[in-house]
């Protein structure tokens, strides 16, 4: 691995192990130092103030990504380049934060915060609560030029914290997934947000990027590095780059999209076409997908050409009126 910045390495304290930038334990003294003990205090101020317990995780996942990585920051935390990468190239950190995130109580709707465990109404007190956890990564290109600084970055680097199960609340999972900006998934996905959902949009939200969704993985996301934070406070290093192979977070069982809305009848009949195989008509679009999902499993189709016929059938008859960014970032299509 590539360390550019061994001569800007912190000094560690001496309860630390001595280690370098770009290791699997100083990850480990990043979430330690950066986020288990500032979340611990959180909650101890929390069960007083009765404020939110959530920490501010953006700049959090920033230092993460430069500890996993060995690449630094530069130094401008919302502003300017997240991460210097070699020969001039940059990166953009983005981080999506699913935990200790308001809840509410099932049976009567008062607001529980995730170190509650039952109901904080006095007159309720149920156990029953409901848990949620809808954050997600956000990309908010407001104009061409906006769009166009979609592409400046080599990479982007998402950063997902979440509960392995959300009921439990108990251990949380820390993910860095990495997606190739100029893949068919997600230059076809940011031109479609931006030239048709934008621009029919009242509102103008920007683009809501979910979390083992299946645009998500239309962009054939690699996972590079996951940490299990205990119960305890032990944090479990499970993928590292350079020591473990990256995993493609390809996609799920095609019937896992039938209630994809971007999924459509006709998209399932041109990648049926396009793969040969035979389905009826009149079959509704779970049996479609079923079908094919059987033909992927005997043929053992590549995920990653999957991935790119489903976002040229998806997409392409949808960018008609973006001409000139499609042969720029699809000349294939």
């Amino acid at each position: 691995m590539l360390l550019l910045w061994c001569d800007m390495t912190p000094a560690i304290p001496k309860t630390a192990p001595v280690v370098g930038v770009g290791t699997p334990e100083y990850a480990s003294k990043v979430l330690t130092d950066l986020y288990v003990t500032l979340r611990r205090n959180l909650q101890l101020w929390a069960a007083v103030t009765h404020q939110t317990p959530q920490p501010r995780m953006g700049y959090v996942g920033q230092h993460l990504v430069s500890a996993v990585t060995g690449y630094p920051g530069g130094r401008s935390g919302a502003r300017g380049d997240d991460l210097k990468l070699p020969n001039g190239k940059v990166g953009e950190i983005k981080c999506c934060y699913r935990v200790d995130q308001l809840g509410s109580c099932a049976k009567c709707g008062t607001v529980v915060a995730s170190i509650e465990k039952v109901c904080p109404n006095e007159k309720c007190g149920s156990k029953n609560i409901t848990r949620k956890d809808d954050s997600k990564w956000l990309l908010s290109p407001k104009s061409e030029e906006e769009v166009r600084e979609l592409f400046i970055p080599l990479t982007y680097y998402l950063v997902l914290f979440e509960f392995a199960d959300l009921n439990a609340a108990g251990d949380i999972n820390v993910q860095i997934l990495e997606v190739d900006p100029n893949s068919l998934g997600f230059s076809l996905c940011m031109l479609d947000y931006y030239f048709n959902i934008r621009s029919k949009s009242i509102s103008k939200a920007p683009f809501n990027m979910w979390p083992a969704s299946f645009k998500l993985h239309l962009m054939k996301a690699k996972m590079i590095y996951w940490s299990v934070i205990g119960t305890d406070d032990t944090i479990t290093t499970k993928l590292f780059p350079g020591r473990d192979k990256t995993l493609l977070v390809a996609l799920a069982p095609l019937g896992d999209y039938s209630g994809a809305t971007t999924l459509t009848n006709e998209a399932i009949d041109a990648l049926a076409k396009k793969r040969g195989i035979t389905v009826s008509s009149l079959a509704s679009k779970a049996d479609k997908l079923a079908t094919l999902q059987a033909a992927r499993v005997k043929g053992k189709w590549s995920d990653d050409e999957l991935a790119d016929d489903l976002a040229r059938i998806i997409y392409g008859p949808l960018l008609k009126t973006a001409g000139k960014w499609t042969a720029k970032f699809a000349p294939t299509l």
